[in-house]
């Protein structure tokens, strides 16, 4: 976790905290795309979610982690990714 951290606090990854899976798990990504908000405003404005950048709330909304990978996968599905680039989904044993 304090690994993670470090790599996202220093932008060293190709995803950043604010890529947020909940838009995806809630297949709202094509409504999302055309609000022109961040992430986490998105969630707080249109889907009512006040708390999504929280570790607790990321932490009890993917208590089940089939719904975390189906969300993994349908943003390494619709995102335009590229050539060289890697997402959660390259880190996954599946």
């Amino acid at each position: 976790m304090a690994i993670m951290d470090i790599l996202l606090d220093n932008d060293l990854l190709i995803f950043s905290r604010e890529e947020m899976l909940i838009i995806f798990s809630e297949d709202k990504y094509r409504q999302f795309k055309k609000s022109g908000k961040k992430p986490s405003e998105f969630c707080k404005e249109n889907l009512k979610m006040f708390s999504v950048k929280s570790y607790d709330f990321v932490k009890k909304y993917f208590v089940d982690s089939t719904m975390l990978v189906a969300a993994i996968k349908k943003y390494h599905e619709i995102s335009n990714i590229r050539k060289g680039e890697y997402t959660l989904l390259d880190l996954l044993k599946i």
